[in-house]
C-alpha cells in the first residue's frame, strides 16, 4: 500500500478540484490516501492577530501548515494541488517524491494579473528569484500535471520541465451525480452562468448580450457578486460545490454561458457538458480543451456580446442544434473528465513517483561511503 499525501489549497475552484479529487481516490485501493487542506488562514492563529499585511499573514500561515504536513505524516509520495504550497515549504518537499498539479503557472498569472487584481511581478532581483524558485520546483517533480493543454505548454516552454514528465490530467467530477435531465420543466429558454467574480467572467457581457435577444428568456445567475435584480432573471449566492440545487440549475439550462475575459480552466462548464448542456464560452486558458467550437458549444471573443447574442439566437431557434450538441457535450465529458478514470491516471503516476523513490533510496543505502 502506497501512503499518499495530498496538500491541496482550498480557496476557489482548487476547493472544488479537491473535493472531486477525494471522491475520485475513495475508488483506488492501492493508494492510501492522506488529506491536508491549506486554507492560509486560522480564526484563532497568533499570525492573524500581527500587525502585517493579510498576504503575509496569509503565506506565513500556508507555510505554516505546508511545513506542519509534512513534517508530521509519514507518506511515501505527494501531491500538491497548485506549486504554491510546495514553495512555501521550502527544502522539506524535496525529502520525498512528489506531484505538482496545476491549472495555470505564475507566468500566465501575471499575464492576466489585472483582470484578477493580481500584482505582476515587475523586472527585479525577486521576482527572478520567485521565477527560479518555481522553475526548480517544477522541474524536480517527478510528474507535472496540468489541467490543460494551455498550461502545459507553459510548463515546457517558459520553465523547462521536461515534456515527458508532464502530463495533462484535467481535473474529473462525478458524473454519476452530473448527469443530463431526465425531464425538462415547463418554462421559457433557460441561460446559465455560474462565476464567483462576475464581472471577470464575463457577466455584464452576458447581460448586454441577452437584452440584444428578442425571444423571452430566463437568466439564472450563481455568483458571489452583487448585482442587481432585473425582470426575468435569478440571482444565487450561497449555493456551495456539487449541491442538489446547483446540480438541479445545470440540469434544466438550455445551455450555459461562460463568456469569461481572464479563466485558467472553468470547472464550470465541465459541470455544464457532464449535464448534457451545451456551452457558449470565450477561447482563454483551458477552456478549448472542454468546449469544441461547433461540437458541443460555441467559443466566442471576450467582451463581445454582439457574438455572444447572435450564438444564443442560434441555440434557441435551431432546437436540433442543441440536442446534437448536447449529446457531443456528454460524450466529450465521459471521455475525458471522470473523477475515478482520471484519478486512476493520477494513482498510476503516483505509484510509479513512490516506486522509483524508494529505488533511489536503495541505490543510495548501497554505495560505498567516500570518506
Amino acid at each position: 500500500m502506497i501512503r499518499a499525501l495530498f496538500v491541496l489549497e482550498q480557496h476557489l475552484g482548487h476547493r472544488t478540484y479537491a473535493e472531486n479529487l477525494r471522491f475520485g481516490f475513495a475508488h483506488q485501493s492501492q493508494i492510501a490516501a492522506q488529506w491536508i487542506g491549506i486554507t492560509y488562514y486560522d480564526a484563532n492563529g497568533w499570525i492573524e492577530r500581527l500587525p502585517l499585511p493579510a498576504g503575509v499573514r496569509g503565506a506565513w500561515r500556508g507555510r505554516q501548515q505546508a511545513r506542519r504536513a509534512l513534517r508530521a505524516t509519514e507518506y511515501d509520495v505527494a501531491l500538491f494541488n497548485t506549486q504554491v504550497p510546495a514553495a512555501l515549504a521550502g527544502g522539506l518537499v524535496y525529502r520525498r517524491p512528489y506531484l505538482v498539479a496545476t491549472d495555470i503557472t505564475p507566468r500566465q498569472y501575471d499575464a492576466m494579473a489585472e483582470l484578477y487584481n493580481h500584482r505582476a511581478d515587475r523586472s527585479s532581483p525577486i521576482a527572478v528569484w520567485k521565477h527560479w524558485l518555481n522553475a526548480r520546483l517544477f522541474q524536480r517533480a517527478a510528474w507535472v500535471l496540468p489541467w490543460s493543454r494551455w498550461a502545459s505548454e507553459s510548463l515546457v516552454r517558459e520553465y523547462g520541465v521536461q515534456p515527458e514528465r508532464v502530463r495533462v490530467i484535467p481535473p474529473g467530477i462525478d458524473l454519476t451525480r452530473w448527469q443530463p435531465r431526465t425531464a425538462r420543466t415547463p418554462g421559457p429558454f433557460r441561460v446559465l452562468f455560474v462565476g464567483g467574480d462576475f464581472d471577470r467572467k464575463g457577466g455584464p457581457t452576458l447581460l448586454a448580450a441577452l437584452r440584444r435577444i428578442k425571444t423571452p428568456v430566463e437568466a439564472h445567475i450563481v455568483t458571489r457578486s452583487v448585482i442587481e435584480p432585473a425582470d426575468g432573471m435569478y440571482v444565487y449566492r450561497n449555493l456551495t460545490p456539487n449541491a442538489p440545487q446547483l446540480i438541479e440549475l445545470y440540469q434544466q439550462a438550455d445551455v450555459f454561458v461562460f463568456p469569461t475575459q481572464a479563466e485558467a480552466f472553468g470547472i464550470a462548464t465541465v459541470e455544464a457538458i457532464a449535464c448534457g448542456v451545451p456551452v457558449i464560452a470565450t477561447p482563454v486558458g483551458g477552456l478549448p480543451d472542454i468546449v469544441q467550437d461547433g461540437s458541443n458549444g460555441f467559443l466566442v471573443p471576450p467582451s463581445d456580446p454582439a457574438a455572444l447574442a447572435a450564438r444564443l439566437q442560434l441555440l434557441i431557434e435551431q432546437p436540433e442544434t442543441r440536442a446534437r450538441m448536447a449529446q457531443a457535450a456528454r460524450r466529450h465529458a465521459e471521455q475525458h473528465f471522470d473523477a475515478i478514470h482520471n484519478a486512476t491516471q493520477i494513482a498510476e503516476l503516483v505509484a510509479q513517483a513512490a516506486c522509483d523513490g524508494q529505488r533511489c533510496q536503495v541505490q543510495a543505502t548501497r554505495e560505498p561511503s567516500s570518506g
